[in-house]
């Protein structure tokens, strides 16, 4: 119920102006727009025009709280089909070109449990907390940088180790190439009413030079945009080199066991949280 309640809010937050309001509304109208154009194209030009009735409010943060609120009413499920459906057909055929170039190729597709943020710092998006975007797919995604990071993070922590193999020949270095190869992750089918949801944090105070003063501490709602739950995803990994079978299962079940530790940012505070729906390897 708790859930429900502030999915509403979000739904029906309002805004400190109007006129971005309006502004935003008139130009992020579906998912046909092109959103790293048009919000980036929209910050300035809502700033231009509302610059002088919105002069009391944080623009940056009032923008990303009303464009987060839009992109969710926009990517709904309904919506957003088709999107998914040409995102599903470029994976397909991405695995199709991995396997005439690599060894093994595993394909994973895995379901959201929680709310996905990942590259929050990301500049693509004009947004106080970003998301990643693809510019040609028009979907949020996980870059593949991010998923060799948990994996690396998972066998670091957990003593793993394929076929004698260090940590540096398995996901590469200064010295050594990769022999492990990431691609990036897409969504691919949706949950149950939205692909992205409009999500908040509430700071209760800046640091500022170290030192934290919790008597003018002033709490503020931060919105930004994260994938729903429910999403699935499909990730690839490939292989340069073959393994025997027996050291190749052990190396998917890591991978797995690695996906569900947690993708994306916050995963500490429980976002990111992913099942592994099936797997499929292929020589």
């Amino acid at each position: 119920m708790a859930n429900e309640g502030r999915d509403r809010s979000m739904r029906e937050v309002g805004s400190n102006c109007s006129c971005l309001n309006d502004c935003l509304a008139s130009s992020i109208k579906s998912v046909s727009n092109n959103i790293i154009s048009i919000l980036n194209k929209s910050f300035v030009d809502c700033f231009l025009k509302c610059s002088e009735c919105c002069k009391d409010i944080n623009y940056v943060s009032e923008f990303s709280k009303i464009a987060s609120v839009r992109l969710m009413n926009i990517y709904r499920c309904e919506s957003a089909k088709h999107l998914l459906s040409y995102t599903k057909e470029y994976v397909n055929k991405l695995v199709e070109a991995i396997k005439q170039v690599f060894h093994v190729v595993i394909t994973f597709r895995v379901r959201l449990v929680s709310r996905l943020a990942v590259h929050c710092a990301s500049h693509h998006l004009p947004l106080e907390i970003s998301l990643a975007w693809d510019p040609v797919l028009n979907v949020p995604y996980i870059p593949s940088s991010s998923l060799r990071g948990v994996v690396r993070a998972f066998f670091e922590a957990n003593n793993v180790v394929v076929h004698g193999r260090n940590l540096a020949e398995l996901f590469g270095s200064t010295e050594y190439s990769s022999d492990i190869v990431f691609f990036d992750v897409y969504p691919v089918e949706c949950g149950e009413e939205y692909l992205i949801e409009a999500d908040v944090i509430t700071p209760h105070y800046s640091e500022i030079e170290g030192v934290i003063d919790e008597a003018s501490s002033s709490p503020t709602p931060l919105i930004f945009p994260v994938l729903a739950p429910g999403t699935e995803l499909l990730v690839v990994v490939a292989l340069k080199e073959p393994l025997e079978a027996g050291l190749l299962n052990g190396f998917v079940d890591n991978i797995g066991k690695a996906l569900e530790s947690g993708l994306g940012a916050k995963t500490s505070v429980g976002y990111g949280r992913i099942s592994v729906l099936s797997k499929k390897v292929e020589k």
